[in-house]
């Protein structure tokens, strides 16, 4: 059962990030680690095998669930194998890599479904193989009933409508609770999009002074948003804010602002806002043109994830089965707290061993761990 994340834990303890982080010293299409000798106390042996199949290698959201997941197959010993497909909609593909994971023998399998509903057929492959199955991000549909439980028995992610919710209140705020938008959904039939477009939406339920002259799906890719923003553009330039599902089509819509010389950013502009906390929305809000981005502590949906599946692997029951990661509004009042950890992953080329972590990254993630789970 999905329970929501307490807001005032995530802002008290993101608050004490700062002071934290303050004290420390300091694209490839898919890849493998090799095992760590810094092996956990576990049943696991040096040959477990972990695959874990992500949307694209292109959004730093997929990459950061990858950085996670290869930081704790490194601490536990195993083998965790990355492969992503080309674009978000290639649902054929995606059930291609995850059988090709199931054929190579892994182990446990870890899935960030491109489409909600098309992906049964990898679940039902993983269950027929004895594979242990971890669902992360996005929700696959139930076509297993009352056993459901045998197929998928954790999803690891976050609650997107509250989270959307929280970043849409923060800019109508910002707004004077007044004004005209734009939504920019991901793609339709994930689950993560209809989740994050229905939070913008309840959202506005309080503020009835805010008006949407345009909502289309973008498809979470930066070039499609350009065009389509560019599009809404030709009969709707006089707008206050864009509500974008990620940060890659946030990035996409203040292009076609700039193209069409409208002022995006400070005081008097457009006020454009992704979720994700991508490093180019964290160094677009540094720069003073992106308003905010809501980062939902991907790295440890990556990290539980394979904490999940050697669980798993080893006969472990789970406990609960949905865990939410915190969320977190990112603003021009604490991107110093969040810029290094966009910068530093964007270093890191997806499937690569991850070897030692800088103190920032070590506190990064030990501050995650500490806002808790739901």
């Amino acid at each position: 059962m999905k329970k929501n994340v307490s807001r005032t834990l995530a802002a008290i303890c993101v608050g004490a990030m700062a002071v934290s982080l303050a004290a420390c010293g300091s694209s490839s299409e898919e890849g493998t680690t090799s095992t760590s000798d810094n092996a956990a106390a576990s049943t696991t042996s040096s040959d477990t095998k972990i695959g874990i199949v992500v949307k694209t290698a292109t959004n730093a959201h997929f990459q950061d669930i990858s950085y996670g997941a290869m930081i704790a197959g490194e601490e536990n010993g195993v083998e965790v194998i990355v492969q992503n497909t080309t674009t978000e909609s290639d649902i054929d593909g995606q059930i291609q890599k995850c059988e090709d994971l199931i054929s190579q023998g892994v182990d446990a399998l870890i899935l960030t479904a491109n489409d909600s509903d098309g992906v049964s057929a990898a679940v039902q492959n993983a269950h027929d193989n004895d594979v242990k199955f971890v669902t992360v991000d996005t929700e696959i549909t139930n076509d297993w009933g009352d056993d459901v439980a045998e197929y998928m028995p954790v999803y690891i992610g976050v609650d997107h409508q509250a989270m959307a919710k929280e970043m849409a209140e923060n800019i109508f705020e910002s707004m004077g609770g007044e004004g005209k938008i734009v939504i920019l959904r991901g793609v339709d039939a994930a689950s993560s999009s209809q989740e994050r477009t229905a939070g913008f939406k309840e959202a506005l339920e309080e503020y009835p002074n805010i008006e949407v002259v345009a909502e289309q799906s973008a498809s979470y890719d930066q070039d499609t948003a350009t065009q389509k923003m560019s599009d809404i553009l030709q009969t709707e330039s006089d707008i206050d804010a864009v509500l974008c599902c990620n940060d890659l089509m946030a990035a996409g819509a203040i292009t076609a602002l700039k193209e069409q010389g409208i002022t995006v950013g400070g005081d008097d502009g457009v006020k454009v806002a992704g979720i994700d906390g991508n490093v180019i929305a964290l160094e677009s809000i540094a720069d003073g043109e992106m308003y905010c981005t809501a980062y939902d502590w991907s790295i440890l949906q990556g990290y539980y994830a394979v904490e999940q599946a050697i669980n798993l692997i080893n006969g472990g029951e789970v406990e609960d089965d949905t865990m939410m990661t915190p969320d977190t509004i990112i603003t021009a009042d604490n991107i110093d707290d969040f810029l290094q950890h966009g910068q530093e992953l964007s270093e890191w080329s997806m499937g690569d061993a991850v070897g030692e972590l800088s103190d920032y990254m070590k506190n990064f993630i030990q501050t995650g761990k500490d806002l808790g789970v739901e």
